[in-house]
């Protein structure tokens, strides 16, 4: 939907080529959408960026962890996210726990970073 010009594009969506194990392209299956919760990762097919969730919703402080992340790397906050540039990675991580990792496909690495940068 192109809200600026009031147009619309159909397209079809039908499973990827991508090789990767994204389940949602390789398997048509939709934990999330369909209610069911996986693991706290979850590697992001052809965008090199693992997301972790946590558990439960927490409530971050962005200001704190900005603060206590100032040292880290570059640091840029809103209200919505705080964004940490790091040397390899990127992380963006957001008020409810959130965290989108980039510069990296792989979990154990993406656990490592928010488990170091913004707790367990």
């Amino acid at each position: 939907v192109d809200l600026w010009e009031n147009r619309w594009m159909r397209t079809r969506a039908g499973r990827s080529e991508f090789p990767g194990p994204c389940v949602c392209c390789t398997e048509g299956r939709f934990e999330y959408l369909e209610g069911e919760k996986g693991a706290m990762e979850t590697t992001l097919c052809g965008r090199e960026s693992v997301q972790i969730l946590p558990p439960d919703p927490i409530d971050l402080d962005l200001e704190a962890l900005s603060e206590n992340l100032k040292d880290a790397g570059r640091i840029e906050r809103n209200r919505f996210l705080l964004r940490l540039e790091l040397p390899e990675q990127v992380l963006v991580v957001f008020p409810d726990g959130r965290a989108l990792i980039s510069g990296t496909k792989d979990p154990a690495v993406a656990r490592s970073l928010y488990a170091r940068y913004v707790g367990s």
